[in-house]
């Protein structure tokens, strides 16, 4: 058997000293004494002692630990979420618990029960229809919930996101902008909110001018990169083709950046596009890509502030926050011939 690992009644002995005391001392629960408390963090150090997480939480409800669920793990733009959810949450003495769904009920089911066996203080989630009950019921078991990014119908939680109708929109009218009349739209999946506003916003755009929309230049594929590429082959190789796309998410766009040149187009003279989300690869990309960009790790930032004042029980002044994006204009779009 290895050493045992010091308790606190190891440091109430070295530091002569209650347990009690200990506790005060290590929990600033109580006044004592400076002569004292130096004894205390003399026999800590000392010992390498290190107070139990479990044992603290069991008595004072408090874990610090908040869950966050996300579809996906591997887009660029979760990764930046999760730089701006520890901006906040490591300063104020919290930890994250990081569970993918992969975009099945299954999946979110099982992490959202074991982030509520865990007692995590709050919950941020991307949520889908299939996790919306169990959300629903951390919320009634007053566990804290913000939504970020996607919204849930009918699921009724503090949310953090974007305006995708508007950015898809201004990404859109860019295109318009530069002579495009034949536009085709790389859509995604069409049961995630952010993608249906983003399609309503390019076929607004178009409304607006009265540019007509066939419906064989709207691709709702799964959003990944492969059925992207497929979706964007399809469309560029019809009789009667569209001379710029809309790529409705970043791992769309490499789908179809793809396909473009799998087919020998050259983009953009023979092919415009604009993406939706920015990405490292997109500023390097040959040519670098035209995005609506979003300000993500702001987005995490304003979620963890939301929680933590739910979490000490504050109310949010505005429970719905919704921020804009930018439109980087890179060398995929040029003037229409």
């Amino acid at each position: 058997m290895g050493p045992r690992h010091p308790n606190i009644g190891d440091v109430a002995r070295r530091a002569f000293v209650s347990k009690t005391t200990v506790s005060h001392v290590l929990n600033g629960t109580r006044f004592v004494s400076e002569g004292t408390r130096q004894r205390v963090l003399q026999a800590v150090a000392e010992l390498g002692y290190r107070p139990s997480a479990v044992a603290r939480s069991l008595k004072t409800a408090h874990t610090g630990t908040i869950g966050l669920v996300l579809p996906d793990v591997s887009p660029q733009f979760f990764t930046d979420l999760l730089y701006g959810l520890e901006d906040v949450l490591r300063p104020a003495g919290y930890g994250l618990l990081v569970c993918h769904t992969d975009e099945t009920s299954e999946d979110a089911a099982h992490y959202l029960e074991l982030l509520l066996r865990q007692r995590v203080e709050g919950i941020i989630a991307a949520p889908t229809s299939g996790n919306r009950d169990l959300l629903e019921q951390a919320v009634a078991w007053r566990t804290p919930v913000v939504l970020v990014d996607r919204t849930c119908a009918g699921l009724e939680s503090p949310f953090v996101g974007v305006d995708n109708r508007s950015g898809a929109r201004r990404g859109t009218r860019h295109l318009i902008e530069n002579g495009h009349r034949r536009l085709g739209v790389i859509a995604g999946p069409q049961q995630v909110s952010t993608l249906v506003e983003r399609l309503l916003g390019f076929r607004q755009a178009l409304e607006e001018e009265g540019i007509p929309l066939p419906e064989e230049w709207i691709a709702t594929c799964p959003a990944n990169i492969e059925g992207a590429r497929q979706a964007a082959r399809q469309i560029l190789s019809l009789p009667q083709r569209p001379t710029a796309l809309f790529l409705n998410n970043n791992v769309l766009s490499l789908g179809a950046l793809s396909a473009v040149r799998e087919l020998g187009l050259r983009c953009p003279a023979d092919i415009a596009l604009v993406g939706f989300d920015d990405h490292p690869w997109a500023a390097v990309s040959d040519p670098p890509l035209t995005v609506v960009r979003q300000p993500v790790r702001r987005i995490g930032q304003v979620a963890a502030e939301m929680l933590c004042s739910l979490i000490r029980g504050q109310g949010l002044a505005q429970p719905r926050v919704i921020l804009d994006c930018d439109l980087v204009l890179r060398q995929s779009c040029c003037r229409a011939h």
